[in-house]
């Protein structure tokens, strides 16, 4: 199984990381990266584990984090398309690829 992240995620990724920075909370961002990682290695074993969301994308939640991974999955990839806040508009990564 191949997992990758766009990077519009990765930018999602960073500027979450980089909120908790500017709190001065360096250790939370760490965890927060940490947490992203290990949701990336479940998703890669079991790719059905997120829940089905629109535009045939499932959704992920990232432990301690009011943060969830959004991807698309096929036979033998994921795509991570956005790291989104739990707060974010719902639906904001439609027609992301």
């Amino acid at each position: 199984m191949i997992v990758s992240l766009s990077d519009e995620a990765w930018a999602d990724a960073s500027q979450i990381a980089d909120w908790y920075i500017d709190q001065d909370a360096w250790l939370a961002a760490l965890a927060l990266q940490e947490e992203i990682a290990h949701a990336l290695a479940r998703i890669e074993s079991s790719p059905g584990l997120g829940t089905p969301a629109r535009a045939g994308t499932r959704i992920l939640p990232i432990h301690r984090f009011p943060v969830s991974l959004v991807y698309r999955w096929t036979d033998d990839t994921v795509r991570v398309i956005a790291v989104v806040g739990q707060r974010q508009r719902p639906g904001f990564w439609v027609g992301r690829v």
